[in-house]
C-alpha cells in the first residue's frame, strides 16, 4: 500500500454523483491560501473491452501507450473534467490512464510526479486499491443507492460518505480542508 497522505481521495458510486463539483469546489476554497495539483485517473479493465464510462467510448482506452500513460491538462477551456480542475485553481493536473493490472506502478509514477510534499485532490475509486489517502470521500446520489463496481470494491474503505443532490451535498465542501500537509473533514 502506497501511504499518500497528502492525496485527497475522492471517488464516486456512479456516474454524475458530483465527484468533479466536490472536487472543484475544494480546489476554490484550498488553492486560495496553499497552491496544489489534482488529477483524474481513469483504470482500464479491458484495452479493447466495454467503454468503462458506457456506450460507444471516447478512444481513452484503446489509445493508451504502453501499460499506463499520464497526461498534464493544459486547455482550461474545454468541457472535460480536468479542464473544469483547472478552471477552479489547481496549479497543474494530470490525467493517469492505466491498465488495472499496473494500477500500482501507474499510481507510484503519478506520485512521483506531483511529489510527496504537494497537496492534491485525485478523483478515483481504484486508486484507493492501492494507496492510502489522508481523506478518501465517495459521492453518491442521494435518491440512488446503486454503486458501479469499482466503488463497490472500495466503498467500506471511504472515511465518508457524501450525497448529491445535484446541485447541493449533505456535507458543506467548506468543512473538507488542509491542515499540516494532511486532508481533513471537519466535525461538527
Amino acid at each position: 500500500m502506497i501511504n499518500a497522505p497528502n492525496i485527497l481521495l475522492i471517488g464516486a458510486a456512479g456516474r454524475n454523483t458530483g465527484k468533479t463539483t466536490l472536487a472543484c469546489r475544494v480546489i476554490e476554497n484550498i488553492s486560495k491560501d496553499t497552491p496544489l495539483v489534482a488529477a483524474k485517473v481513469t483504470t482500464i479493465v479491458e484495452r479493447d473491452g466495454k467503454c468503462p464510462h458506457g456506450g460507444e467510448g471516447c478512444g481513452a482506452c484503446s489509445s493508451l501507450e504502453g501499460d499506463f500513460q499520464i497526461t498534464q491538462e493544459t486547455d482550461s477551456d474545454s468541457n472535460k473534467d480536468t479542464a473544469r480542475l483547472l478552471q477552479a485553481g489547481a496549479k497543474e493536473v494530470y490525467w493517469l490512464r492505466t491498465q488495472k493490472d499496473y494500477l500500482k506502478d501507474a499510481a507510484t509514477a503519478l506520485l512521483e510526479t506531483i511529489g510527496p510534499d504537494i497537496p492534491c485532490v485525485i478523483e478515483s475509486n481504484s486508486l484507493r486499491l492501492v494507496a492510502q489517502p489522508s481523506l478518501f470521500i465517495m459521492t453518491k446520489d442521494k435518491d440512488n443507492g446503486v454503486y458501479k463496481p469499482s466503488a463497490k470494491d472500495v466503498a467500506d474503505l471511504a472515511d465518508i460518505k457524501v450525497s448529491f443532490s445535484g446541485t447541493t451535498f449533505d456535507t458543506n465542501p467548506d468543512d473538507i480542508y488542509l491542515t499540516n500537509g494532511k486532508w481533513t473533514l471537519r466535525k461538527n
